[in-house]
């Protein structure tokens, strides 16, 4: 025994001594670069100790080395596997980049031209709005096009051809601003480049990616989701431990990759100097440079997005020391990650983590600790303001409509002028659900012109141009930048109504992808009507009634919006929102003591019951079928077969989510 152990000892010292003189040899990164393995560390550690992150990693590269790497936590937890080099994620909206680098790409060979109409590219790309002609390929990158937003959702199984889906919702949309306008955070238009680079290489947009961008830059564990591609990957729990399937996201070219932080840090480099390079001079140049829209001459500072795919091209705080800042964040529901480069100085910094955490935080902050690790300038802190008093608002500066708008959900704006006040109040229908004292989501004081939260320190301003009054919130920390906040709405004179009741009414989805994972957004919504705000109506977004089945998007100025309209199938009543379908909460057919037995029709629409009593419920069902229980519309599910069994306890009034292949039965029993 003792033997042995002096053996096992022995090995021990000796993996010790290689692994020590292998440091050595590449440089040992504590050394070298103390604070920035301190912060790294720290914030990482941190990170997936307090919850809501499982696992995450780091990498840092200097002049086109990577000098540090570090993985956290546990990869799969039943396995016993934590992350390495080696161990992919999802990288959600980071993935944009890889698309616009595959345009330019495709500009350098002279086979397409940023200025081009989307439509010379995809003949079949068509909209309500006439407009859609003018929309450039450029457009798609700097967030310009005025496409609604997004027409996708994640799952955990390859459901259906996003590229069908995309155009056919299309077909039934209509734009939110002339294009080149605004530049809005615009999911489908990545999708659309991603068709364009199929189109014009006649090869797979994931062969092309391999082919162009990962194999060159020696991306050896890039491609595309890892509920796909399976293999060496983090895996994502929720907080009461609950392992899911491998998310998949189609839409590769929006935010369907997956990497590790190593690969995004080599993409990073093939745009700075002394890297590996695959675009031309004059693509890297584009691909660096502002990309200005009209609103933004309207706005103080500087706006958010006028970049090509990237969040932002310059930082204020690192200009000002003469440093270009590039970056592009990514989240998914299950992921998030942030890629920051300083092609000045060829530095690059990646993090991503199994779960909601803060990426860009991470990355901004261990980028600060390189600069101080190879003595450079760093930024300093945001310097604090003293609080400000109210002053009495001039007339010239209040809106002509006390009404505004937001992404989702309508605001009263209350001015006291003389004491230089404003409280902004929700604005929601009776069907709403609660009988709370309404309190302001916001208040703020006027002083010179800006409207104060001294709460947080921010302020905001008022701005009108083509595009809409907005309040606008004035140069964000750290950013530098003005992003639009609220939008006015004008009253209508002769405000019209839908169809069918609106306010308060539940409307539950028909068509949705078999295991789509957004199951607290788009498997049932409540629909509002404010009766203040008669010919307005909000689902899921605001929207402004036209005719009695058809609401426009009254929220212009906001990513994600979509039109609504109103159509009957087979006497009934159906709504169709982005490319979904919905029926009213009749359709869920009672649930009561016993076994009942549901048949998934032959056009595989969901199916809907609804608990008329409490009770414990068991199911039974094929491998390709789900069953999900919700208390109601927006709130987390009570049960779900991608990641629960055996029994469950169901209060009354909840909602049952049916869903499977034509001719699939499921069993349900309750108890």
């Amino acid at each position: 025994m003792r033997r042995s152990i002096i053996r096992g000892f022995s090995v021990l010292v000796l993996l010790f001594l290689v692994g020590l003189s292998a440091a050595f040899a590449a440089g040992d990164p504590a050394i070298e670069y103390p604070e920035t393995v301190r912060t790294a560390r720290e914030i990482l550690w941190k990170s997936v100790t307090s919850g809501g992150v499982n696992s995450g990693s780091v990498a840092v590269m200097d002049k086109g080395k990577i000098v540090f790497f570090e993985g956290y936590g546990p990869a799969d937890r039943a396995e016993g596997k934590t992350v390495d080099r080696e161990t992919r994620f999802n990288i959600g909206s980071t993935s944009k980049m890889f698309a616009a680098v595959s345009i330019l790409l495709l500009v350098d060979e002279g086979r397409i031209n940023l200025d081009d109409p989307v439509v010379n590219h995809i003949p079949e790309f068509e909209m309500k709005d006439p407009r859609y002609r003018d929309i450039t390929v450029r457009m798609l990158f700097n967030h310009s096009s005025g496409l609604p937003g997004s027409s996708f959702v994640f799952g955990y199984r390859p459901e259906g051809d996003p590229h069908e889906t995309l155009l056919d919702t299309l077909k039934e949309s209509s734009l939110k601003h002339d294009p080149g306008a605004m530049g809005i955070y615009c999911n489908d238009g990545f999708t659309l480049a991603e068709m364009i680079v199929e189109r014009i290489s006649g090869k797979r947009y994931i062969d092309f990616l391999e082919e162009r961008i990962f194999r060159p830059l020696g991306m050896d564990h890039t491609g595309e989701s890892i509920g796909v591609t399976g293999g060496k990957v983090a895996r994502f729990y929720d907080p009461e431990g609950k392992k899911y399937p491998g998310e998949v996201a189609e839409v590769l070219g929006a935010g369907g990759l997956s990497s590790t932080v190593e690969d995004l840090c080599r993409f990073a480099d093939s745009f700075m100097p002394g890297g590996m390079h695959i675009l031309s001079p004059s693509s890297i140049e584009e691909i660096m440079k502002v990309q200005p829209t009209a609103f933004s001459s309207s706005l103080e500072g500087q706006p958010f997005l006028e970049a090509f795919g990237w969040d932002y091209r310059v930082l204020p705080d690192f200009m000002e020391l003469g440093y270009q800042m590039l970056a592009k964040s990514g989240g998914t529901l299950f992921y998030s990650t942030n890629l920051q480069l300083l092609p000045s100085e060829r530095m690059a910094v990646a993090v991503i983590f199994s779960g909601a955490g803060r990426a860009e935080e991470a990355t901004y902050k261990v980028m600060k600790a390189m600069l101080q690790d190879r003595g450079l300038p760093v930024p300093g802190e945001d310097p604090l303001e003293k609080p400000v008093k109210a002053e009495p608002i001039a007339e010239s500066i209040l809106p002509t409509s006390r009404y505004f708008m937001d992404e989702s959900g309508f605001y009263r704006f209350e001015f006291d002028r003389e004491k230089g006040l404003l409280d902004i109040y929700p604005v929601t229908g009776a069907g709403a659900g609660s009988s709370e004292e309404v309190r302001p989501v916001l208040s703020l004081i006027h002083n010179g012109g800006y409207f104060h939260n001294l709460e947080k320190g921010d302020r905001f301003y008022l701005v009108s141009s083509h595009e809409g009054t907005f309040l606008v919130r004035s140069k964000i920390p750290r950013y530098g930048v003005d992003v639009p906040v609220y939008q006015m709405l004008e009253t209508a004179e002769s405000p019209l109504e839908m169809s069918v009741e609106m306010d308060g009414t539940v409307w539950l989805v028909r068509n949705s992808p078999t295991f789509n994972s957004f199951t607290s957004y788009y498997l049932a919504i409540r629909s509002s009507a404010p009766k203040e705000l008669p010919g307005y109506v909000t689902f899921p977004t605001p929207n402004r009634v036209v005719d009695p089945d058809y609401a426009e998007i009254a929220a212009t100025g906001f990513r994600d919006q979509s039109s609504l309209r109103l159509f009957r199938k087979e006497g009934e009543v159906r709504a169709g929102v982005l490319q979904f379908v919905f029926s009213r909460e009749g359709t869920a057919k009672p649930l009561k003591e016993g076994t009942t037995l549901v048949a998934i029709g032959t056009e595989g629409e969901n199916e809907w019951l609804k608990t008329v009593s409490e009770g414990i419920l068991s199911f039974g069902f094929t491998e390709g079928g789900r069953v999900v229980v919700l208390p109601g519309p927006g709130a987390p599910p009570l049960f779900d077969s991608v990641v629960d069994t055996g029994e469950v306890y169901v209060p009354e009034g909840c909602f049952i989510f049916l869903a499977g292949s034509p001719g699939d039965m499921i069993h349900i029993s309750v108890r």
